[in-house]
């Protein structure tokens, strides 16, 4: 272990070193006093004005995080991530015009880049340009390496319009690409429960909870995926699955007493819905509760 008189010369020396430190051990407000003190040493460090800008967005203080980045760029006009920050940044201030000037800037710096287009299309769907957002994403399949994550972003397009056959498509390319993309395995699953095609639909939630076992939702919906088909019994059994997982879910309680009830083991639903109960703060849902219980117990 590093002598903490040490480790303090040390940050004396680099603050850029010290405060790359601070922010990935969470103290941001640490971090960004040793980044000012970093720029205010070497203004031309765009490195330095990019992180600068990176911990003010984390902090929220969203104006002065696109100052930094803005600085970033003036030292560096190439430098594609302050550009996709900075559509970041203008997009939480709901400035969206601003949001696709800047992921343009980071085409335009990167134009094999799948980040930059990925920024792109999201910026106009934040616009409200669907066409614009489906041109951006397919312009950055074609440019860039193969990306899971455009892919997967396409598809969610698609299926926001209700193109469900075109969102089967992407989700499908973005699981070749990435075959532990678990996010493209349960949207796909989504897409055929809208459908009605209740047995494709546990057929990917399965694939996505044997790439990801220890995500409680996954196994939710697993469950909520057998609920639908009317298989009370294992939709049991994949919400208890889930709450191994994530014992302080409210939402999974409160189903797994449902389908305890409906299963009429009163015991059980009553233990679920007394766990939901205890999970919520909101008034009208502890009175809901009760009636539940109320009438599971008639």
């Amino acid at each position: 272990m590093i002598p903490s008189a040490f480790a303090a010369e040390v940050d004396k020396q680099n603050p850029l070193q010290a405060a790359d430190r601070a922010y990935y051990q969470g103290d941001l407000k640490k971090s960004v006093g040793l980044y000012q003190k970093a720029v205010a040493a070497n203004p031309r460090d765009a490195a330095a004005w990019l992180s600068l800008g990176a911990t003010y967005f984390e902090m929220r203080e969203f104006d002065r995080a696109a100052e930094s980045l803005k600085k970033a760029v003036e030292v560096d006009p190439k430098n594609r991530e302050a550009y996709i920050n900075l559509s970041v940044v203008y997009a939480e201030k709901d400035d969206f015009d601003g949001a696709v000037s800047y992921a343009q800037k980071a085409v335009k710096a990167a134009p094999k880049n799948a980040s930059a287009y990925h920024t792109l299309g999201l910026a106009y769907e934040g616009m409200g340009e669907a066409d614009k957002a489906v041109d951006a994403y397919k312009k950055g399949i074609q440019a860039a390496p193969p990306s899971s994550d455009l892919y997967l972003t396409l598809g969610n397009l698609y299926g926001k319009q209700g193109d469900f056959d075109d969102a089967i498509k992407a989700y499908e390319a973005a699981i070749k690409i990435d075959p532990k993309n678990i996010f493209a395995y349960s949207n796909l699953a989504y897409i055929y429960q809208e459908q009605d095609r209740h047995d494709r639909a546990i057929s990917y939630f399965i694939r996505a909870t044997e790439v990801e076992p220890k995500d409680a939702l996954v196994w939710y919906d697993l469950g909520a995926a057998y609920n639908k088909k009317g298989d009370t019994a294992k939709a049991i059994e994949y919400f208890e699955r889930s709450i191994l997982v994530d014992p302080k879910s409210y939402k999974t309680c409160l189903s797994l007493a449902m389908a305890y009830e409906k299963e009429r083991q009163l015991e059980k639903a009553a233990q679920f819905y007394v766990k939901a109960m205890s999970l919520t703060d909101d008034p009208r849902l502890k009175e809901a509760i009760l009636r539940q219980i109320t009438r599971a117990s008639e």
